[in-house]
C-alpha cells in the first residue's frame, strides 16, 4: 500500500499531532496522504480516533468500499489494530503489506419512508428517555419470536458483540460468525434471553403500547447515531447487508488477543 486516506477526530487529545506524525512517516517511504477525501486509487482508509469515529467513517464511505484501519486515541478502542504509541509500527506493517484484510458483516437497516442504511455494529430500539417500558415484538423470518416490555432490544453483528450487547449481557461472537444477535435491554420478564439467529435470518421489530396502555415511542440507533423515531404498531426491518466492511487486522494481533487486551 501507498496511497491512503486519512480520517481524523480532531476532538481526541493529541491526534491532530499524531496524523501529522503519520503523514510524515508515509511521505518518507514514498506514499501518499489525502485528507479531504479519497481518491479513485486510494488503497487504505486511516482512522485516527475511537471506536465511535471508526464506525462513523465506516459508514460516510462505505461507497467507497475501501479497507480500512482504525489507530486508537480514544478510550476503548475495540474495533482499532494499533495505539497512538505503535501507530508508526502498524504504518510501516501496510506499506510493506504485512497485514490480513478480513470482510465483516453489516446489518440493513429498512424503516418506511427512510433511507435505508447499513450499521457495522448494532441497530437499537429504546425507549430513549421515557419512564415507561416499552412493549417490543420481535418477528424472525415473519414469525413472532418474542413478545415482552422492557427497555428495548438490540440487533448486532458479531463486530458489534463486544459493545451494547455485551454490556447488556449477551454473548461475544468471533467476528467470522455468519450470525445476528438478538438481546433484550433490561426486560420485565423471566423468560427473555439473548438469542443467536443465522446471519441470513430476516428481523422485524414492532412497537406496541405497554401493559398500562402508555403510547410511549421508541428510539432508533444505528451505531450510536439516531435514525428514526417508532410509535406503536410502526415496525422496522433488519437484515444482513449485501455490502461487508473491509477491516484490516496485523498479523501481530488476533480477536482473543483483543479481547483479552481490552476486557481482562
Amino acid at each position: 500500500m501507498h496511497k491512503f486516506f486519512l480520517v481524523t477526530n480532531k476532538s481526541k487529545e493529541g491526534t491532530e499531532e499524531l496524523a501529522e506524525k503519520i503523514k510524515a512517516r508515509i511521505e518518507e517511504k514514498g506514499g501518499i496522504v489525502l485528507q479531504d477525501k479519497p481518491a479513485e486509487d486510494t488503497e487504505c482508509i486511516l482512522v485516527l480516533g475511537g471506536d465511535g469515529t471508526f464506525l462513523r467513517a465506516a459508514r460516510e464511505y462505505a461507497a467507497y468500499d475501501l479497507p480500512m484501519m482504525g489507530i486508537n486515541t480514544g478510550s476503548l478502542g475495540f474495533l482499532t489494530q494499533a495505539s497512538g504509541e505503535n501507530a508508526l509500527e502498524a504504518v510501516d506493517h501496510l506499506i510493506a503489506d504485512e497485514f490480513i484484510l478480513t470482510k465483516r458483516t453489516e446489518l440493513l437497516c429498512s424503516y418506511d419512508g427512510l433511507e435505508k442504511i447499513t450499521a457495522l455494529n448494532d441497530v437499537v430500539i429504546s425507549r430513549g428517555g421515557y419512564s415507561h417500558l416499552v412493549g417490543i415484538m420481535i418477528f424472525v423470518n415473519d414469525n413472532l419470536f418474542s413478545v415482552y416490555e422492557g427497555d428495548g432490544v438490540i440487533i448486532s453483528t458479531a463486530t458489534g458483540s463486544t459493545g451494547y450487547n455485551l454490556s447488556t449481557g449477551g454473548p461475544i461472537m468471533a467476528p467470522g460468525v455468519n450470525a445476528l444477535l438478538i438481546t433484550p435491554i433490561c426486560p420485565h420478564a423471566l423468560g427473555v434471553r439473548s438469542f443467536v439467529i443465522s446471519g441470513d435470518d430476516k428481523v422485524k421489530i414492532k412497537i406496541r403500547g405497554n401493559r398500562h396502555r402508555e403510547s410511549s415511542p421508541a428510539y432508533v440507533t444505528v451505531d450510536g447515531e439516531d435514525y428514526t423515531t417508532l410509535d406503536p404498531d410502526e415496525e422496522i426491518e433488519i437484515s444482513k447487508a449485501v455490502s461487508k466492511c473491509k477491516m484490516i487486522t496485523l498479523k501481530s494481533t488476533s480477536f482473543i488477543e483483543t479481547l483479552k487486551n481490552k476486557f481482562y
